[in-house]
Parts: C-alpha cells; structure tokens; sequence
C-alpha cells in the first residue's frame, strides 16, 4: 500500500510540474557589418583572426565577436542587405537599454531582480557580423567573447 501512494505521490507530482512553464526571456536580433582596420586605430582593432575556437573578429569599438567552428555561414547577394538593418557598435547601449526595458517584467517574473547578467550581451542579442566580400556578403552567427552563450 505504501508503494502505491509513492507511485501515484510521483506521477502526480510529473503531472503539475508539466503544468509549469519555463519563463523564456525573448532575445533581440543584432547585425552588426565588419570593417577591417584601415590603419587608423591600433592595429589589435578592426582585425580579424583564426584560433583552436573560430574565427574571432576583434571590432572597432567594444568587444570582440568569435564565430565559433561548429556554427555555419551563409552568403548573401549585396542587394539582399539594407543599411537599415545594420546596427552600428556605438548604438549598442542604447539597444540595450531598450531591451532591458521591453523585459523588465518578465526577468522580475524570472528571477525576482529586473536586471540580472546585463553586461552579458549573449543574453540580450542574436548577433550576426556581416562580412562584405566582393559581390557578395558573408553572414555569420557569432558570439560576444568572453560573456557566456
């Protein structure tokens, strides 16, 4: 008798706890266009770079990118790309203002503080780096360096 009332307490407890959904925190979508450097800033800027992790991209301003091995690019026509969706680095504060804003009420609802890891872009942003390639570009899905994905 007592297995029984574990066995149902158990299944019980799968079925409610089916009930409660995970509180997923949206992420806004980021392009951001590379430019190599042109021998105006330190030469550490504006450099792009292959190491045992992909291919990192060190921007004009801010933080570096790394393009990690497993993830795949894609090519696009250059009149497939519209400055309008390119973000420039030195918007980024402002976006993440915007986006600490648009989901204050659910990080709340998540984790009781409004703003929990708001220095780590990778939870804020789907980056992608547009690389201009001739007639074409290069898209790539890349990561904030040093920030947890």
């Amino acid at each position: 008798m007592k297995h029984i009332v574990v066995l149902i307490s158990f299944l019980l407890f799968i079925k409610f706890k089916g009930f409660a959904q995970e509180i997923v925190i949206p992420k806004d979508t980021i392009y951001l266009k590379y430019k190599p450097n042109d021998g105006s800033l330190p030469h550490y800027r504006g450099k792009k770079f292959k190491n045992k992790n992909g291919i990192n991209f060190n921007l004009y301003k801010g933080d570096g990118l790394i393009y990690p091995k497993n993830e795949k690019s894609d090519t696009l026509q250059i009149s497939n790309i519209m400055d309008d969706y390119i973000t420039a680095v030195k918007d980024l504060d402002n976006l993440e203002k915007k986006w600490q804003e648009k989901t204050k009420p659910l990080l709340i609802k998540k984790y009781g503080i409004p703003y929990p890891n708001t220095t780590n872009k990778n939870n804020m942003f789907v980056t992608f780096l547009i690389e201009e390639c001739g007639d074409y570009y290069i898209k790539y899905r890349v990561y904030w360096r040093h920030q947890k994905p």
